[in-house]
C-alpha cells in the first residue's frame, strides 16, 4: 500500500433532511481503485453528537464504499446545519484508515441546470467531434459544476441556499466549454483554435461570475428571504472608507 491512500472527495456532501440518500466514497492508489476488506459509516452533527454510529457500509467489487442513509435517520426534527461530518473507516491490507468529509443537512440540494443539448445549441458540431472514449460531455459538465460550487463556498456562500439556480446557467456553460476546448487542444486537435476558444470562454466565465446575483433561502424555510431582491455572490471589498451611496455631501 502507498503511504497515503487517496480518497476522492470532490464536494461538501449535502443530505436532504427527511429524505433517503446514498453516499459513496472511492479510494485510489497509484491510479487504481483500492478495494477495502470492510468499511463503516458515521455521521456526526454540528455539536459532535452521533447521528449514525459506525454502521456497516457496503464495498463493491470495484472498490466503491456506499451507505444508504435512511429518511428516518435524518428526520425533520434535526436542525439544519452546514457543520455535520462524515467519517468513513476503511480497512485496507489489514490497516484501518479514517477519512473525513464535511457534510450539510439541508432542505434541498443545488443541481446543474445544463446538459449536452445546451452545449449543442452553441456549437452544433460538438456531437460529431466528441471523443469516442466518452458517451457524452457529462464529465466536463460535472467538473465545471464542482468548480463553481467550490468557488461559491470559498466566497462564503452555501450553494444549497440558492433559490435561482438558473442564474448559474451562463457561467456553467462557459466553464464547461473552457474545459472541453482546453482538453481538445491538449490532445493536439484544432491547430490552436481550440485553445483560443478555451481562453475566450474562460474570460467570459470570470466576467459573468463576478456579476452573479441570487435570491437565497437563508432561513431554509423554502422561500426566498427577499422575494424581489438579490444578493451578489461576492461581497464588495473597500480599501478605504465605505462610500455613502445614500447622501451627497457638498464641500465648501
Amino acid at each position: 500500500m502507498a503511504l497515503f491512500p487517496s480518497p476522492r472527495i470532490r464536494l461538501h456532501e449535502v443530505l436532504e433532511r427527511g429524505k433517503q440518500a446514498t453516499t459513496t466514497l472511492m479510494i485510489y492508489e497509484d491510479g487504481a481503485a483500492v478495494v477495502p476488506t470492510s468499511a463503516t459509516f458515521t455521521l456526526i452533527n454540528e455539536e459532535g453528537g452521533l447521528v449514525i454510529d459506525g454502521a456497516g457500509a457496503s464495498v463493491s467489487g470495484g472498490g466503491e464504499l456506499s451507505y444508504i442513509v435512511l429518511a428516518s435517520q435524518i428526520p425533520s426534527t434535526l436542525s439544519f446545519s452546514d457543520s455535520y461530518l462524515i467519517e468513513w473507516r476503511a480497512t485496507i491490507a489489514g490497516v484501518e484508515y479514517l477519512f473525513r468529509r464535511p457534510c450539510a443537512l439541508a432542505r434541498s440540494r443545488l443541481y446543474p441546470v445544463i446538459s449536452d443539448i445546451d452545449l449543442f445549441t452553441f456549437y452544433a458540431d460538438l456531437n460529431s467531434i466528441r471523443p469516442s472514449s466518452i458517451a457524452s460531455y457529462q464529465p466536463y459538465i460535472t467538473e465545471a459544476f464542482i468548480e463553481i460550487v467550490e468557488r461559491l463556498r470559498n466566497q462564503g456562500n452555501f450553494e444549497y441556499l440558492i433559490i435561482d439556480s438558473q442564474a448559474l446557467r451562463s457561467c456553467h456553460l462557459d466553464l464547461t466549454f473552457t474545459l472541453i476546448w482546453r482538453d481538445m487542444d491538449s490532445s493536439g486537435l484544432g491547430a490552436g483554435r481550440y485553445l483560443d476558444l478555451s481562453i475566450e470562454h474562460r474570460k467570459a466565465f470570470e466576467a459573468k461570475f463576478r456579476r452573479l446575483r441570487f435570491r437565497f433561502d437563508l432561513l431554509e424555510d423554502g422561500e426566498a428571504d427577499d422575494g424581489d431582491g438579490r444578493r451578489a455572490s461576492q461581497a464588495n471589498l473597500f480599501t478605504s472608507h465605505v462610500p455613502n451611496f445614500w447622501a451627497y455631501r457638498r464641500r465648501w
